[in-house]
This record gives structure tokens, C-alpha cells and sequence, in this order.
């Protein structure tokens, strides 16, 4: 099933919703994962998008599907979003990377920088994911996460959907 949330597409066969507590134990490449949301093998309902909307419920969907990515995504999670966005849109300007689609949710100061980049394979999507971090760690210490990381297992390559655009 297809869903438009702002100007952004996702294939939607199942979702996350985030619980309080460690749902599920992953073990991937010698490490070990404590996940908080729980899968729901189900396509998304609008109900839950508008207890999400209203900040009830956190749901994420997951970025990779069938070893394909449409979205690479940038989030950052600390009070000083604005300088940290600043300096992304300038390093994208650099890469010319023009589409782009940047979302905030207030309540966990959390910003998110989706770039469109059509379907692509994992392989093409990690390739760029690497390209961007390299150019972030260089401009910027500061902490934030791009996805899709190859370093994490799938279950954890998911993101919360977007709350308000900027």
C-alpha cells in the first residue's frame, strides 16, 4: 500500500510503533540491539497517522524495502537544529543536491532532512550515505545519524515519520 505524508512517498506493507520499554533483543555483526517499537504487519491506517499527528503515538516505517531505498535521511536531535541545517543546506548546495524535503517535531527537537533520490539500490544508497558523512564529520562533530546505515540491522534502519514541514 502507498502513503503520502507531506510531499514524501513510502510502500507501507507494515510500520513500527514506539513502545516505553525494549520490545525486541537483535543480534547483528557481534553486537547486540534494543529496539523500542514493536512491528505491526499491517498497512498504516489514517487513525494512527492522526494519533501520530497529535503526538499520542510515535510510528516509524521502515527506509529499506525489498533491498531498495527511495529516501536517504539525515536526522539531528539536539536544541541548535538551525546551524547544524544551515551548514547541511550549504554542503548539499556543494554536492548539488537540490530535492530535498527537511521536517522538524518540536516536542523532541528532533530535525529530519529527507533527500529524494527515486529508487535506488542499498549498495548505491550506502555509497552516498558515506559520501555525506565523510563531508558532515569533516564541517561538523556534532551528533546526528543518516540512514540507511550498513552498520545496523534492518529493523533498525526505520524512521519516525515527520511531524511539521519547514
Amino acid at each position: 500500500m502507498k502513503i503520502n505524508i507531506f510531499d514524501l512517498k513510502f510502500t507501507n506493507e507494515y510500520f513500527y510503533i514506539q513502545n516505553k520499554s525494549i520490545v525486541e533483543k537483535i543480534t547483528f555483526n557481534n553486537r547486540i540491539f534494543y529496539s523500542k517499537y514493536k512491528k505491526y504487519s499491517m498497512p498504516l491506517s489514517s487513525v494512527l497517522l492522526k494519533q501520530h499527528h497529535n503526538q499520542d503515538i510515535t510510528l516509524a516505517i521502515p527506509l529499506i524495502e525489498k533491498s531498495r531505498v527511495n529516501y536517504l535521511v539525515i536526522e539531528y536531535n539536539q536544541e541548535n537544529w538551525q546551524s547544524f541545517f544551515s551548514l547541511v543546506k550549504h554542503l548539499f548546495k556543494n554536492l548539488n543536491i537540490e530535492n530535498y524535503t527537511s521536517f522538524r517535531n518540536n516536542k523532541k527537537e528532533l530535525l529530519q532532512i529527507f533527500i529524494h533520490t527515486g529508487e535506488i539500490s542499498l549498495d548505491d544508497a550506502y555509497n552516498k550515505v558515506e559520501e555525506i558523512k565523510h563531508l558532515l564529520n569533516i564541517k561538523s562533530k556534532k551528533s546526528y545519524k543518516i540512514l540507511p546505515n550498513r552498520n545496523l540491522p534492518k529493523n533498525y534502519n526505520i524512521i519516525t515519520l515527520p511531524q511539521e514541514k519547514i
